[in-house]
C-alpha cells in the first residue's frame, strides 16, 4: 500500500525556514519557480520551505510516537540528530557492527533498522567499505507557494526589531569592551498559499530493501514489530500536519496557517497525486488515477486507488473521492481502509 497527499496550506507571516545571517538580516529561503503566463513563462523566486525541514519534523515526530509505543530509537535519533549510522564512529555509539563484505550487507541493514524506526522509515546510507544504504520510504518535496497564485500572492518582507537592554545602557569605559543593548536586527518573513506533497510506502517498512547477500536470522524479529512501526509512520503523519510542526522560528514567529484544501490517495500501486499548483489538482489526480486503473486491466491486473479530499475553497470533487473535513480525519480512514488489507 501507497499512501500519497498534496496539501494547500494558507500560511501568513513565517520565518519558518531561513538560510543566512546577512548582517544584522536574517534571510528567509527562496526558490526560483517557473510559472507558466498566457505568453509564456516567467521566472519569479519566492519564499519555500525546504523538504529537509519538512523531512526533519516527520522525523522528529516519529521518535516521540516510537518512544510511546515502546519501539526501538536510536541514540542520536533520539536526540533528534539524524545523521543515521553513517560512519564508523556513530556504529559503535549505536552497538552495529560493520558490513563485512557485500554479503554482509543485508545482515547489516536489518541490525541498524532493528536498532533505530527512524532509520527504517528514513533510510539511511553508511559511507564505509563496503557503503551500505536504505532509501527512505517516505518522501516530501519543497514547499512552495502555488503556481496560480505565486505571482500575485507571495511576498517576502523584513520586519525590523530592537534588542533593548535598559538597565545596563551601552558604554565604554578604560580596559572594557562595549557592552552589547540596543541592537537593530530584522527578520524576513513570507505569506503565500503554499503547496507541498508527502508520500508514504507503508508495506516497505520493516522489509529490507537490500535483495541479496546472506539473509539474516533477525528478520523474523523485524516482521514481529511491522504493524506497530506502520502504525508509528501513520500517528508521526498526523502528528505533524495536525497542527503543522515543521519549521524555525516558531517561538516568536508562529505562523497564521489554514488548512485549504489537500488530496489523499492509498493505493495498491505508486501512485503520487498530481500537485496543488492549481484548484482542479483534486479533479486532476481523480483523471490520473481512473487512467492508470484502466492500463491495469488492459493486462489483467485489478488494482485499487482510494482518494480523499478536504475543501474548505470551492473545488470540484469528482463524486467518487470520498469528502473528509480534517486531516485527523483523512488519516483516520487511512487507518480504516489498511485495516481490511490487514496491512495494520
Amino acid at each position: 500500500m501507497f499512501l500519497s497527499m498534496s496539501i494547500r496550506l494558507l500560511i501568513n507571516v513565517e520565518s519558518l525556514n531561513g538560510v543566512e545571517t546577512v548582517g544584522n538580516l536574517s534571510r528567509h529561503r527562496t526558490v526560483p519557480i517557473i510559472i507558466p503566463t498566457d505568453t509564456g513563462y516567467v521566472l519569479r523566486y519566492v519564499p519555500a520551505i525546504s523538504g529537509e525541514s519538512l523531512g526533519h519534523a516527520y522525523q522528529q515526530a516519529l521518535v516521540e510516537v516510537s518512544k510511546k509505543l515502546g519501539l526501538p530509537v536510536g541514540v542520536y535519533s533520539e536526540r533528534g540528530e539524524f545523521i543515521k549510522f553513517s560512519e564508523d564512529d556513530y556504529l559503535k555509539d549505536e552497538g552495529i557492527t560493520p558490513p563485512k563484505d557485500v554479503n554482509d550487507i543485508r545482515r547489516f541493514e536489518v541490525d541498524v533498522i532493528l536498532k533505530d524506526v527512524v532509520a527504517d522509515v528514513g533510510g539511511f546510507l553508511y559511507t564505509g567499505r563496503p557503503p551500505a544504504k536504505r532509501t527512505s520510504r517516505f518522501q516530501v518535496g519543497y514547499m512552495i507557494p502555488a503556481l496560480e497564485t505565486a505571482m500575485e500572492a507571495a511576498a517576502l518582507e523584513a520586519q525590523f526589531h530592537v534588542r533593548f537592554l535598559q538597565s545596563k545602557p551601552p558604554r565604554v569605559q578604560a580596559g572594557e569592551e562595549r557592552r552589547l543593548g540596543q541592537i537593530p536586527y530584522n527578520v524576513e518573513v513570507g505569506s503565500a498559499l503554499y503547496t507541498f506533497t508527502f508520500t508514504l510506502d507503508i508495506e516497505g517498512i520493516a522489509e529490507p530493501s537490500t535483495t541479496f547477500g546472506v539473509e539474516s536470522p533477525k528478520e523474523k524479529d523485524l516482521k514481529a514489530q511491522a504493524n506497530k512501526r506502520r502504525q508509528a509512520s501513520l500517528m508521526a503523519l498526523a502528528l505533524m500536519t495536525s497542527s503543522w510542526l515543521f519549521g524555525a522560528k516558531r517561538s516568536r514567529f508562529l505562523p497564521n496557517a489554514e488548512l485549504r484544501s489537500a488530496v489523499i490517495t492509498l493505493s495498491t500501486i505508486p501512485f503520487i497525486a498530481s500537485p496543488g499548483n492549481s484548484r482542479n489538482y483534486v479533479k486532476e489526480t481523480v483523471v490520473r488515477a481512473s487512467s492508470l486503473l484502466d492500463t491495469y486491466k488492459r493486462f489483467g491486473r485489478n488494482e485499487e486507488i482510494h482518494i480523499l479530499a478536504i475543501d474548505r475553497e470551492g473545488l470540484e470533487i469528482p463524486e467518487k473521492v470520498e469528502k473528509v473535513y480534517t486531516m485527523e480525519e483523512a488519516i483516520n480512514r487511512v487507518i480504516d481502509i489498511l485495516n481490511k488489507y490487514k496491512i495494520l
